[in-house]
């Protein structure tokens, strides 16, 4: 009975640390708030939500923004699909990209042999949601 305890606690260490080091990989933070003034629209489908890299010219409302901070590298699709997810929550057609943009922070570690330097990337993406009119 002792070592099927000692089984399952090894596999369940096991378990957590697969799911540490695979999520500490990449991380994408979403922070979405909508305009004051805006409508109020019922939910769209994200497959039906468009990302555009530029502003386009046609006529629309602004219905909020999405703010994705990343740490590490996700795919392409992966950022795109949490952008179409928050748009589509905002009742949005499409998102466009107002800036994307990558912070270099210098780290400076101090240890018995001295200093050592590395760097901490952080990339912020901002998309403005929209509704055609």
């Amino acid at each position: 009975m002792n070592t099927h305890l000692t089984r399952r606690v090894a596999v369940g260490v096991l378990l957590v640390a697969g799911a540490l080091i695979l999520s500490g990989c990449a991380s994408i933070t979403e922070n979405t708030h909508a305009y004051l003034g805006a409508p109020q629209l019922a939910p769209a489908n994200p497959s039906a939500v468009q990302i555009f890299t530029s502003e386009p010219k046609q006529p629309k409302i602004r219905l909020g923004e999405i703010i994705l901070s990343v740490e590490g590298n996700p795919s392409r699709q992966d950022l795109e699909n949490r952008l179409k997810v928050a748009a589509a929550r905002l009742g949005a057609d499409g998102v466009f990209i107002a800036a994307d943009q990558t912070h270099i922070f210098p780290i400076t570690y101090w240890d018995w042999w001295g200093p050592d330097y590395s760097e901490d990337w952080h990339r912020v993406i901002v998309g403005v949601a929209f509704k055609n009119q």
